[in-house]
């Protein structure tokens, strides 16, 4: 079978090739406090990782980081095409230094509370709970670490623990070495799941977008680096 890449792909297995990915999704945020979120996702969030989570609500705007403390799948929902999504919950604790920024921003929310309940404001008690309502526009934001299997001048072949979408386009970066770090938009050609791996691996091809001039040479530089590796090797 005749090979139609436009690029000849170089194998990675040579040299250690990694990078990251940030990738981005829409949650349900179920409630909020001073010490911590409670959300709903279409994928399981690991615990001890660390995530951003974006709030927008009648204007404002919040990013604060947190750290998963518990995840659980709480059931399946079916997407529009009938298909099943597996749903899980989970509980983030804030990091350190956000709890002003988080009392200004729940302010709203606080004066639409019964008269009952004391104004957190004022004692900053971590157990008072607000309900955000448009889901909508909630984005929870994670780096994801990838290794490199083969590269090209038009794109890579990777391995990593997390699947998506193909045809997504998603901000990278690739540590060529350690002075050198290309940055560029990768367009999701093809993904799929790795056989006998654990914990489950997939294999995604990425195509390269919205590469500088300078990146591009520096890509080529370590490619050329790469074929020379390889010829040495067979020889």
């Amino acid at each position: 079978m005749q090979d139609k890449r436009r690029y000849q792909r170089f194998r990675a297995d040579l040299v250690e090739i990694n990078g990251k990915m940030s990738l981005a999704d829409k949650v349900q945020i179920l409630d909020i406090s001073l010490g911590g979120v409670s959300l709903k996702a279409d994928r399981r969030l690991n615990i001890g990782k660390e995530y951003l989570i974006k709030l927008q609500e009648k204007g404002k705007n919040l990013e604060v980081k947190c750290t998963v403390v518990r995840s659980e799948l709480s059931g399946i929902e079916q997407k529009p095409d009938g298909q099943g999504v597996s749903i899980f919950t989970a509980g983030m604790m804030f990091k350190e230094g956000y709890v002003d920024k988080i009392a200004e921003f729940l302010k709203p929310f606080e004066q639409t509370r019964k008269k009952e309940v004391a104004p957190f404001a004022a004692d900053r008690r971590l157990n008072v709970r607000f309900n955000i309502e448009t889901p909508e526009h909630k984005i929870l934001s994670y780096p994801l670490q990838f290794k490199v299997q083969s590269v090209s001048l038009g794109g890579m072949l990777i391995h990593t623990e997390q699947s998506v979408e193909i045809n997504s386009m998603i901000p990278m970066e690739l540590s060529l070495n350690v002075d050198t770090t290309v940055k560029f938009i990768g367009r999701v050609v093809s993904c799929a799941m790795m056989e006998e791996s654990d914990p489950t691996k997939y294999k995604i091809g990425v195509e390269f977008t919205d590469l500088t001039d300078q990146d591009t040479r520096s890509l080529k530089t370590f490619i050329d680096y790469l074929a020379e590796l390889e010829k040495k090797t067979e020889g």
